[in-house]
């Protein structure tokens, strides 16, 4: 897979128009077919999905047992990758609830779920600490706030939960947990001049904190630019906002946002004559940015992206109506190498109705997608996957000695591998490692950030003759991500010839 990377090219000037990408096919695997994990009369809308291991959790609004107008809050699982779902649970009820737009996250068993009320327009929090088996009661952890839009969004890293949103003055505020979501701080609005902040998305990672929104009023116009803030102490600080996207003829919309490690993933819609799917990054962690790289040729609008991260990987989906002229499908597009080339656009869903509202999440190289549609007469919620082979990644490969003597009674030959930042020698699996395809490491020594193996010097021997040679070292990290590296010029030499 990895290796039938896409062609790309970028071309670098003032402005908007300055990046173009060309794509070209890259076969990815196959989908799971569908899978439907709601069966009630009422509407199911709105999943949002997160990962832990083998357990992938969902959450979605049902009026399955309401008014029409009424929305409950339901929860959904697998104990097993998605082969099979427990049935779902109604976690809020009652004659009064309208909830909207769910967020979930999850640390561990512990799952953590962020919703809108329309009655109170405050956000409301749940938990499980024993993954999903029982539930807190419900409690409101914002005042009043602008709940039009999906104005929340909730990241954790171990009993760390970061919730931003959209206070009743559209300002940019932020609450936090430090005791796995039992207290909550008092609110603090993050933005307090001159901004009007609509959907908000967060990303966590450690004690960094990425915040992303879309503001009508920051960058001194009226067009809507999408806009980053962080902090690097676990919320207690912020630095100052970046505009990420500095389009002042063209609308922005629908952001979210993705991590990995000091790599910072922003997909957004941009509005040309149609709205397109765009995308902004950052290699390091938030300080600069390379802007507004268009990802998809719609010949219509698209709308809600999303996506998720794992290793070099980036995964997006989004709705899309250029099939069926204002009726909606599943989209989706993938990197292997941090942004720098993508996959051409994936249709994912074939419904004879409108498919909207996708989610993402990547675990452990499985990539999972929630959505609604409107197949079976009402809207349920709908699932699929794909398991993609491990990447493999580039590694330092460093072979000594550079010149041998193919008649030397030598012991051993020493390699020495180095990783780039995002990987650790530590995560080397030492029993993996393999010179040519051929011969396996005897033993290994870590020396800082260098892992040090060794070769039986015989069997290399034997496989060469005299010449000049870039030798192969592969090998496998924990994770079962693959590496590769060559030491080049080699040289193999007989003194009797």
């Amino acid at each position: 897979m990895r290796k039938k990377l896409l062609s790309i090219m970028f071309v670098f000037a003032i402005g908007l128009s300055s990046i173009s990408i060309t794509t070209a096919s890259t076969d990815i695997g196959d989908w799971s077919e569908d899978i439907r994990l709601t069966f009630n009369d009422g509407r199911s809308l709105f999943p949002a999905i997160a990962v832990e291991g083998n357990n992938i959790h969902v959450a979605y609004i049902d009026n399955e047992g309401a008014g029409y107008l009424e929305m409950f809050l339901w929860y959904i699982n697998s104990r097993d990758r998605g082969n099979t779902w427990n049935p779902p649970i109604c976690l809020v009820s009652g004659p009064s609830t309208k909830a909207l737009h769910p967020k979930i996250a999850v640390n561990g068993s512990n799952i953590h779920v962020i919703w809108c009320e329309s009655d109170d327009k405050r956000i409301h929090y749940i938990r499980s600490t024993d993954n999903g088996n029982t539930w807190s009661p419900e409690i409101a952890i914002t005042p009043i706030m602008y709940d039009n839009f999906p104005n929340w969004d909730i990241g954790v890293y171990e009993n760390n939960l970061h919730v931003v949103y959209s206070d009743s003055n559209h300002k940019l505020s932020y609450i936090h947990s430090n005791d796995n979501g039992f207290t909550w701080s008092v609110p603090e609005i993050l933005i307090p001049n001159r901004s009007v902040s609509i959907e908000t998305a967060i990303a966590v990672n450690e004690n960094n904190v990425h915040i992303v929104w879309r503001d009508t009023e920051r960058a001194g116009h009226l067009i809507p630019d999408i806009f980053y803030i962080k902090s690097r102490d676990n919320g207690v600080t912020w630095e100052k906002d970046i505009n990420i996207t500095s389009t002042p003829t063209n609308s922005n919309y629908y952001v979210d946002i993705a991590h990995n490690n000091d790599y910072i993933y922003v997909v957004y819609g941009h509005k040309e004559s149609k709205r397109q799917v765009y995308f902004s990054y950052s290699e390091d962690n938030g300080n600069t940015w390379v802007k507004n790289i268009k990802l998809s040729n719609s010949t219509h609008n698209i709308f809600d992206p999303a996506i998720s991260a794992e290793n070099d990987n980036i995964y997006i989906v989004w709705e899309d109506d250029r099939d069926k002229g204002g009726s909606l499908e599943i989209y989706f597009k993938s990197s292997f190498d941090r942004g720098n080339t993508w996959s051409v656009d994936t249709r994912l869903t074939v419904a004879p109705e409108t498919s909207v509202s996708p989610d993402i999440v990547v675990n452990e190289n499985m990539v999972h997608v929630v959505w609604a549609d409107y197949r079976d007469g009402n809207h349920e919620i709908y699932f699929k996957q794909i398991l993609l082979p491990f990447p493999s990644i580039s590694a330092g490969v460093d072979i000594n000695p550079n010149t041998f003597n193919l008649k030397s009674k030598g012991r051993w030959i020493a390699c020495y591998i180095t990783m780039n930042s995002s990987y650790d020698v530590n995560d080397i699996d030492i029993s993996t490692v393999i010179l040519e395809d051929t011969i396996p490491a005897e033993w290994g020594d870590i020396q800082g950030d260098t892992l040090m193996v060794k070769f039986d010097r015989s069997e290399v021997e034997d496989m060469l003759s005299p010449g000049t040679y870039n030798l192969k070292v592969t090998g496998e990290l924990t994770d079962g991500t693959k590496f590769e590296g060559y030491s080049d010029g080699i040289r193999a030499i007989d003194p009797v010839k």
